[in-house]
């Protein structure tokens, strides 16, 4: 009897590097991106970019100015940016013959007024930040990896081309923002303290487009029922996530480091912290409702013997850190003047309070992000692994991430990419415990 043929094996699911290690880049070899140390790196025994959590893209040659009629929609919205400048003009971090200086301008005009209604704020950005990149060239490659950001944002047709702009310009800060982080003195503080915050918003935009990559060839595996490939999109979607835990404690560990000299520097406002208002209803009452479901989340592994005591123990203490950001947040929030609505049963509706504090002004932005720098190194490998538990409380942190930040733009999809993410890790069988997630924050969207 004929031997049947062997049967093909399904193609691996294989998600493109593109924002790999420089020294992989180099040798044109597929970088893993793991964090802090890529495996290549690791074997070879040499220094790897993303020990700096910032991704690679290959060096290349300046890409020419398309022609105004070939790219109408962003042009279209660099309309008024000066394009003929003098040689003296354009700064040494600009390339020539492409569109740099546009988009430094643009950073000045457009993307800096985007970050605060707060003068002082945007002052910082538009002329401070500027000056220090005259002294500190790393600070403006920094600079127009926003700009380029901003403007994907505003460009979906061109989104990855522009994207991509940004991931070069990160690149060619590396060597000089590692070199000086080895001594960080008065003079530079403020300058490596600023680059870490646009590497900070690199990595969110990075982030969103991975996980909505990703989340799209889930929704197809699903369809297709190939239950295999969806383990390993899984997988990377946890990296994804935990890698902005990652980001957020690298530019603590740097603001640390360097307090005493930011406080008193030109970068003193964006550190700014506000003190909260006393507590008046409903802000009360809305605390007391939301504190009582998360709380109620300890019950999902406190007491179950399945789960080890280390990981019980972490995934407590992210939650009650949570609980404290929810309090924080929502007491700092001000309301609008016809937000004060009748809340003082258990019973008030959660996306009635969701809806109204996203409605309201958080002046204190940075409070929304303390919620990282109280992680366990525990929980946040946990994340990275794809446990269940710990998609949870990042699905619940997606909440008040997005109601402080719903109406910034640099923020991206992030929530809905965290509450899709970890609906993707539960399954349907688990999908109940983030149905508050699901039920305020639009993860439909999220691919």
């Amino acid at each position: 009897m004929a031997s049947l043929p062997p049967a093909k094996k399904g193609r691996k699911f294989h998600h493109k590097s593109r924002y790999g290690c420089l020294p992989c880049k180099r040798r044109r070899i597929k970088c893993d991106e793991k964090k802090p140390i890529c495996d290549n790196c690791a074997q070879r025994n040499i220094e790897c970019s993303l020990r700096y959590l910032e991704p690679a893209t290959i060096q290349r040659q300046p890409t020419t100015i398309t022609a105004p009629n070939s790219n109408a929609s962003s042009l279209q919205i660099l309309h008024g940016i000066p394009a003929q400048i003098s040689y003296g003009d354009v700064p040494p971090f600009c390339r020539s013959n492409t569109r740099d200086y546009e988009l430094y301008c643009h950073f000045q005009t457009r993307t800096a007024p985007s970050f605060s209604y707060q003068e002082i704020v945007q002052k910082l950005f538009r002329e401070e930040f500027p000056k220090i990149a005259t002294s500190f060239p790393f600070v403006g490659h920094g600079i127009l990896s926003v700009a380029y950001i901003h403007l994907a944002g505003q460009s979906q047709a061109s989104s990855r081309s522009l994207l991509a702009e940004a991931a070069f310009h990160v690149n060619q800060a590396l060597p000089e923002y590692s070199e000086a982080l080895r001594d960080i003195t008065e003079q530079n503080s403020a300058a490596l303290f600023g680059f870490a915050m646009f590497v900070v918003l690199f990595d969110f935009a990075n982030v969103n487009e991975e996980c909505g990559v990703l989340l799209r060839a889930a929704r197809r595996e699903t369809e297709s029922e190939e239950s295999d490939k969806k383990g390993e999109i899984v997988k990377e979607l946890a990296s994804n996530a935990a890698r902005v835990a990652h980001g957020m404690h690298n530019i603590f560990g740097i603001f640390w480091r360097c307090q005493r000299w930011i406080s008193s520097s030109a970068l003193a406002p964006v550190i700014q912290r506000y003190s909260p208002p006393m507590l008046s209803e409903p802000s009360m009452s809305w605390i007391r409702v939301e504190d009582g479901h998360l709380a109620a989340l300890n019950g999902l592994w406190q007491g179950n013997p399945a789960i080890p005591l280390h990981h019980s123990c972490a995934l407590s203490d992210a939650l009650n850190s949570l609980r404290d950001t929810f309090a924080m947040v929502t007491q700092l929030t001000v309301l609008r003047p016809h937000g004060n609505r009748a809340v003082g049963s258990l019973s008030v509706d959660l996306g009635q309070i969701h809806t109204e504090l996203s409605v309201g002004r958080l002046d204190d932005i940075p409070s929304v992000f303390t919620w990282y720098i109280r992680l366990s190194p525990d929980f946040i490998s946990m994340v990275e692994a794809g446990n269940g538990y710990a998609m949870v409380v990042l699905a619940h942190y997606a909440i008040v991430l997005h109601r402080a930040t719903c109406d910034k733009w640099w923020i991206h999809n992030l929530p809905q990419r965290f509450v899709a993410s970890a609906e993707l890790v539960l399954g349907q069988e688990r999908r109940a415990w983030i149905e508050w997630p699901l039920l305020v924050v639009d993860a439909r969207n999220a691919g």
